[in-house]
């Protein structure tokens, strides 16, 4: 499953989110920029990886992901 665009709240970069289909709600996530920025102060949490039922239980989601 490809989440919807995002963006960086660092550099403003478009995010991908991938996460896999399993059949109960939890899923496994990874977020990161869909192309290398020059510079973006978020780089060391990127990529969010983790699992949760939704992408912003991700840890250090809430300081990453915007919506675009």
């Amino acid at each position: 499953m490809i989440h919807p665009s995002l963006v960086c709240r660092g550099c403003s970069g478009t995010l991908y989110a991938l996460s896999t289909a399993h059949p109960a709600s939890v899923r496994t996530w990874e977020v990161d920029h869909d192309s290398t920025p020059t510079s973006c102060p978020l780089e060391p949490v990127l990529p969010l990886t983790g699992e949760g039922a939704h992408i912003h239980q991700l840890t250090h989601a809430d300081h990453v992901l915007a919506s675009a």
